[in-house]
C-alpha cells in the first residue's frame, strides 16, 4: 500500500537525528560519488584520504577569513544586512523564533532547539530574552564559523565527497 501523507512527512527534530546518524557514513549516491569512487582506485584510498584532508583544511581557513572580515566595514555591512532579514517585525531585537528561522534559512537546519536556546543565552547579554543588534554582531561570527564548517560537512556527504 502507498504511504499516507502524514507518513511521508517527518518532523524537522526527526530528520536532524537521522541526518546526525547518517553524518559519517560515505553517500554513494551523492552526484560525486562516482568520480569519488573512480579516483580511490586510480589515487589508492589514502592518498585520497590525504587529499580530502587538504581540500577540507583550505575550505576551513577560506570560511574562517570570510567570519574574520565581521570587523571590517564590509563585515558591518553584512551582518546589518543579515540583522535586518532575521528582523521579521522590525522591532530591532530578534527573538528565539526569529534566530531559528533565519538559522534555518542559512541552512543550519541541523541546529537543535537546544542549541538555538544556548546560542540566545549566550548572545543575550543583558538578559532581556531578545538579542539586539550590538550583541547579535558580537556572537554572529561564532555562531558562523562553527556552523559554516558544519553545513559544508553536510553538503560534501550529501554531494557524495565522501565516497
Amino acid at each position: 500500500p502507498a504511504p499516507s501523507a502524514v507518513e511521508e512527512v517527518k518532523p524537522k527534530a526527526e530528520e536532524a537525528r537521522v541526518r546526525k546518524t547518517v553524518k559519517n557514513v560515505a553517500s554513494p549516491t551523492g552526484v560525486f560519488a562516482p568520480l569519488v569512487l573512480g579516483a580511490k582506485r586510480v589515487m589508492g584510498e589514502q592518498q585520497l584520504k590525504e587529499l580530502r584532508a587538504a581540500v577540507i583544511a583550505k575550505h576551513s581557513k577560506v570560511i574562517a577569513e570570510f567570519v574574520d572580515t565581521s570587523e571590517s566595514s564590509f563585515g558591518q555591512l553584512i551582518l546589518a544586512r543579515m540583522f535586518a532579514y532575521a528582523d521579521k517585525d522590525s522591532n530591532g531585537t530578534l527573538d528565539k523564533e526569529e534566530v531559528r528561522d533565519a538559522l534555518r534559512d542559512l541552512g543550519f537546519g541541523f541546529i537543535t532547539e537546544k542549541q538555538i536556546g544556548q546560542i540566545m543565552k549566550r548572545a543575550d547579554k543583558d538578559e532581556n530574552e531578545v538579542i539586539d543588534f550590538e550583541e547579535f554582531v558580537k556572537d554572529t561570527p561564532k555562531v558562523l564559523r562553527t556552523n559554516l564548517i558544519k553545513l559544508a560537512k553536510q553538503n560534501g556527504h550529501d554531494l557524495g565527497f565522501l565516497a
